[in-house]
């Protein structure tokens, strides 16, 4: 090959992974645990394309103003007509139909082909214009997955393909639906086995982060250039509101002095490059400020809403915001969640735009200590939210919706780095290659073995050495091996060896191979053989 020759290399696109035995096992343990939770309370299953219509996707990535950032997206090879919005065919000016090849998106989450798929159930009532807010059905469903995005900084626990674990609620504007959310969160987190205190559900509304800001009476934004000379862009109502708060969302990286550089005049990050602020009137910083430090530390959930009451804030989104939260901490109160399972933190925002309500946001509290030797957390591994306004993208009405969704990957990376998985499942039974012309007699066994609902496995390597399969067996935890050679065969007995136990430390400190070999291998009658894994699983 020549030097300067382009090659074909084995690896790997980064943020994305192989994906082993091991962490496949405790992913399904995740998924399996969360999804009997789910099922308790009445949700069923439902799954989505990996692959949507860019549109269908809306434009609701985490600081992402559009589509085609963050995500990764393509243009469909097939040509397919332009739809107008009644659903019929655009044509041109001499009445044939439109072409394109249409842009398509690799799915960010759950959420968006969840209200692509509930709208399109409902097409039909929507062109006979017989579908309002009063009369949409109530949809409940849950799905896991994989999801992309285009993640520029991989922190502990992020990758570009990651599992998600989703539950949500359409068709509902009762709170408690989202206190119901609380309960599933807590209650799967102790069913996939985060102890109680090793987690905390945080618990905050937009309304009230909407309704404090409306109080602060910032309207419009006129962002002016470094040097003041020209106006490079106006901010205004929402987009105004988005841009406070995505900067408040940084609070746990940047912390609040960080925060309130941003909202000021800027400032210089670690790497040396430079963020613009919002250049906010010194007077709402510091209302601000006070508001982020009002809620530190305090500790239970009758005291944010005591604290939240006597802010003074007398507008109408506030005040809705606030009885929310006092409705859900009554259901909770009842059923006996307490503030060591969920909590208020009014500070919470929640990257997602199109939270409307209520917003969670599962912690671990957990550490980990990294090869640096630091002490670190892995941080949210859970969140969601109400969401009034992503059906209305599609059908023109609001249909209110809340849910959340597990990140699978997340919450495994918190499990392996705190050292809470569980061994490897054992592998099949393992069926030794002695002999190529007993091949029949192995098969025969397998298939006895197999449909006793044992799993089994014969050798078929290259390397007929019996270390070499030894050691392939225990790379795979097989916990027997059946070993029938020629001598084996006539006696019609089989050798079965315990590979488990043959590893267990105590049977490491035997010295004489004899008594070893007694503790580990039997001889098995060949008719016997399948009662004995049988007995064995016992």
């Amino acid at each position: 090959m020549k030097n300067n020759e382009r090659g074909i290399v084995p690896r790997k696109i980064k943020g994305f992974r192989d994906i082993n035995p091991e962490l496949n096992q405790l992913r399904w343990k995740i998924i399996t645990k969360a999804s009997q939770v789910y099922k308790k309370y009445g949700y069923q299953q439902w799954d989505s394309p990996t692959l949507e219509y860019a549109d269908n996707l809306g434009k609701y990535m985490p600081d992402k103003d559009t589509i085609d950032q963050g995500v990764y997206s393509f243009r469909n090879p097939e040509l397919e007509p332009v739809l107008k919005k009644n659903g019929k065919e655009l044509r041109d000016s001499s009445n044939k139909v439109v072409m394109e090849n249409h842009h398509l998106a690799m799915r960010y989450d759950l959420t968006a082909p969840l209200a692509r798929m509930y709208s399109e159930s409902l097409w039909t009532r929507f062109l006979q214009k017989n579908l309002t807010e009063t009369n949409i059905p109530l949809f409940r469903r849950f799905q896991f997955g994989q999801v992309f995005r285009y993640e520029t900084k991989l922190d502990p626990g992020r990758f570009r393909e990651f599992w998600q674990l989703d539950f949500d609620t359409i068709g509902t504007t009762d709170v408690a639906a989202d206190a119901e959310t609380c309960m599933i969160l807590s209650d799967a987190m102790e069913a996939i086995g985060l102890k109680r205190g090793s987690y905390i559900v945080n618990v905050n509304n937009r309304k009230i982060l909407k309704g404090f800001l409306e109080s602060l009476g910032v309207n419009e934004l006129k962002i002016a250039s470094d040097n003041g000379s020209e106006i490079t862009s106006i901010l205004q109502g929402e987009e105004l509101e988005q841009a406070i708060l995505r900067i408040i969302d940084k609070a746990d990286k940047i912390e609040i002095r960080g925060v309130l550089q941003e909202l000021g005049k800027g400032r210089t990050d670690t790497s040396g490059a430079k963020i613009i602020g919002l250049k906010l009137d010194k007077s709402i910083i510091s209302e601000i400020e006070n508001y982020l430090s009002a809620f530190e530390n305090i500790p239970t959930r009758e005291k944010v809403l005591q604290k939240l009451g006597n802010l003074g804030i007398d507008n109408q989104t506030f005040k809705e915001g606030l009885e929310e939260l006092k409705k859900i901490d009554a259901i909770l109160s009842k059923i006996r969640y307490k503030d060591d399972r969920v909590t208020f933190t009014p500070t919470l925002v929640r990257g997602m735009a199109y939270y409307t309500g209520p917003i969670f946001e599962v912690n671990s509290l957990q550490t980990y200590t990294d090869r640096k030797g630091n002490k670190r957390q892995v941080g949210a591994i859970c969140g969601g939210g109400r969401y009034d306004g992503l059906i209305e993208n599609f059908l023109g009405i609001k249909a209110s919706a809340t849910g959340a969704s597990i990140g699978i990957d997340r919450l495994a990376e918190l499990l392996q780095l705190t050292q809470q998985t569980d061994d490897l499942e054992d592998g099949p039974v393992f069926i030794v290659l002695f002999d190529e012309h007993l091949m029949p007699e192995y098969q025969q066994i397998a298939h006895e073995l197999r449909e006793a609902g044992i799993d089994t496995e014969i050798y078929y390597g290259l390397q007929k050495g019996l270390k070499k399969q030894l050691a392939y067996a225990d790379k795979k935890n097989c916990p027997f091996a059946i070993l029938i050679g020629e001598d084996e065969a006539k006696a019609g007995i089989a050798t079965v060896k315990n590979l488990k136990l043959g590893k267990d430390k105590t049977m490491q400190k035997i010295k004489d191979k004899n008594e070893w070999r007694a503790k580990v291998q039997a001889q098995i009658k060949r008719e016997n053989l399948v009662q004995y894994f049988l007995d064995a699983q016992k």
